[in-house]
């Protein structure tokens, strides 16, 4: 199973597996993964649930999982791109909100019902027979079905939001809480410095840290980087904003400060990577 898009803009796979090789190292890109068959656990920045067959599973470009296997899964991957979305749209700004802008991790199955998994999953299949026969690029037919994927993952996404958010708070819970403070919030640094964070959640720093970082796997300031500059990867996919104007609207210090931090974790520069997107 491959985790990087490498040069591909989409990429579907399937394959089966009785333990779980992979890092939990991935392109900053977004993933459908949906069981066929199989049971075991699924672990999303460092959160637990049980997965069975027909569990459908989406990441966002900062999401890092794995799977522990019980019974020989056989697994279904969708890999997609940021800018690949932004191609989709039928205009700047416009589409599915709810998978552009998708910030909290989910830690169990994205779709519940039997056969809205069974009708995601055909159209992987058909994904997956057209990029055998014919290749991704230019294929009308996959361009359409992947309009249809995102738009019913924006529904299924939306939904999921009204769900949780009448959920009774759990440790698990309060992390998410915290992630949609962040998510919230990314555009105002001063309201995510730690003692802030701290005053706002009834916590003392050190604690909130350390539960943090027991839950998702990072460190909350590593965390905010990787999703800020996910978020400035979108911008510059979407909008004609001026690289310093994306860097005013998310509070780096200058277009410099942006620069570097962004080619440390694309291995580009925001100008060069909007070049590359100009290219594909």
């Amino acid at each position: 199973m491959k985790r990087f898009l490498s040069n591909e803009s989409l990429l579907a796979q399937q394959f089966e597996a009785n333990h779980w090789p992979m890092s939990g190292n991935r392109d900053p890109s977004y993933e459908i993964v949906l069981i066929q068959a199989g049971s075991g656990s699924y672990q999303v920045n460092g959160n637990q649930s049980r997965y069975q067959a027909g569990d459908v599973f989406f990441l966002g470009p900062s999401d890092r999982y794995s799977f522990k296997i019980s019974q020989k899964t056989c697994f279904y991957s969708l890999l997609f791109s940021i800018p690949y979305v932004a191609s989709l749209m039928p205009t700047a700004g416009q589409g599915w909100p709810h998978v552009v802008e998708y910030s909290v991790p989910l830690s169990g199955t994205l779709i519940s019902n039997s056969s809205e998994q069974r009708s995601l999953r055909a159209l992987v299949e058909i994904i997956l027979a057209e990029q055998r026969l014919h290749g991704v690029p230019a294929n009308s037919v996959v361009e359409s079905l992947m309009k249809t994927i995102l738009s019913l993952l924006d529904r299924y996404l939306a939904q999921h939001s009204v769900s949780e958010s009448a959920r009774l708070v759990s440790p698990s819970a309060f992390i998410q809480r915290v992630l949609t403070y962040i998510g919230q919030h990314i555009t105002e640094p001063q309201l995510l410095r730690m003692e802030n964070m701290a005053e706002v959640f009834n916590y003392s720093a050190s604690h909130l840290a350390a539960l943090f970082k027991q839950q998702v796997g990072e460190s909350i300031q590593q965390y905010i980087i990787q999703y800020k500059l996910n978020r400035v990867a979108t911008r510059l996919s979407l909008s004609t904003l001026t690289i310093s104007q994306i860097a005013d609207e998310f509070g780096f210090s200058d277009v410099c400060h942006l620069n570097k931090l962004f080619k440390r974790h694309y291995q580009y520069t925001p100008t060069d990577y909007r070049r590359s997107l100009a290219v594909s």
